[in-house]
C-alpha cells in the first residue's frame, strides 16, 4: 500500500485564483502565559486545493457542512488527459478509459497538463471541462469530480459548468497535485473543513494504492 499527498502546499508563493482572498498567516506568541504558539490564518474558501459546495454557485445550495462526509471517500479512478491542449472532451473522456462498460467508482479524477506544468503560478490557460465531458461525466452517475485544474470552468466564462454538475448532485474538488500519479484505480480521501453555511473549504486529500485494509 502507498499513500499519496496530492494537496497545495499552503504558503505566501501558493497561486490564488484571480480576486480570491489572499492568504497570510501570522505567528502569534503567547508563551509569556506559559502555555502555547498561536497562530492566525487568512484564506478564501477556494484556496489552493479545496472543495466546491453547491452554495458556490446557488444561494440556496447546500453548503460544505451539509454534504454527507461519505461523498469525500471511496474507490476513484484515475484518468490521464496530459494530451488534451485546451479542454477536455467527452471523445477525450472515453479515449481515456471512461466508457459504459468502465469502473462503477463513483468518484473521478483527472489528470491533465495542469499538474504537469505545476503550481509555481497562476495559469490563465489552465485545462477545463467542455460541456459535452460534464454531460457524460453526470451520465456515468459520479458523486464527487476531483481535477488538477482551479476550476473545471474556462478562466473569465459565464459558469454553467459548476451549476450543471452541482444540479446533478456532484460534488467538485480543484487544485489536485497529481504530476506523481500514474492512471488507475485508488481509494480517494479529502476531507474539507466542517464549515457550517460556507461555499467550500480547503482540504488535504490523498490517494491511496494497494490494499487500504493493510493500513494498520
Amino acid at each position: 500500500m502507498k499513500i499519496y499527498d496530492v494537496s497545495q502546499l499552503l504558503d505566501k508563493d501558493t497561486p490564488i485564483y484571480p480576486g480570491n482572498p489572499e492568504f497570510s498567516t501570522i505567528f502569534e506568541s503567547t508563551l509569556t502565559t506559559g502555555t502555547s504558539n498561536v497562530s492566525k490564518i487568512t484564506m478564501g474558501s477556494h484556496f489552493a486545493t479545496h472543495i466546491d459546495a453547491p452554495l458556490h454557485m446557488e444561494e440556496k445550495g447546500f453548503s460544505i457542512s451539509d454534504i454527507p462526509i461519505d461523498t469525500f471517500i471511496g474507490k476513484c479512478t484515475v484518468l490521464d488527459l496530459t494530451n488534451v491542449d485546451v479542454s477536455i472532451t467527452e471523445s477525450d473522456l472515453r479515449k481515456a478509459g471512461l466508457v459504459e462498460n468502465s469502473s462503477s467508482n463513483k468518484i473521478l479524477v483527472l489528470k491533465t497538463k495542469n499538474s504537469i506544468r505545476g503550481f509555481s503560478k497562476f495559469y490563465p490557460d489552465f485545462i477545463y471541462l467542455d460541456p459535452s465531458a460534464a454531460e457524460y461525466i453526470v451520465s456515468r452517475k459520479i458523486k464527487l469530480l476531483a481535477t488538477d485544474g482551479p476550476s473545471v470552468k474556462k478562466f473569465h466564462s459565464k459558469d454553467l459548468i459548476h451549476k450543471f454538475l452541482f444540479d446533478n448532485n456532484i460534488v467538485i474538488a480543484e487544485g489536485l497535485v497529481l504530476q506523481n500519479i500514474e492512471k488507475g484505480e485508488y481509494t480517494f480521501v479529502g476531507m474539507p473543513l466542517r464549515l457550517k453555511g460556507l461555499d467550500g473549504s480547503p482540504c488535504r486529500i490523498v490517494l491511496i494504492e494497494g490494499d487500504f485494509e493493510s493500513l494498520n
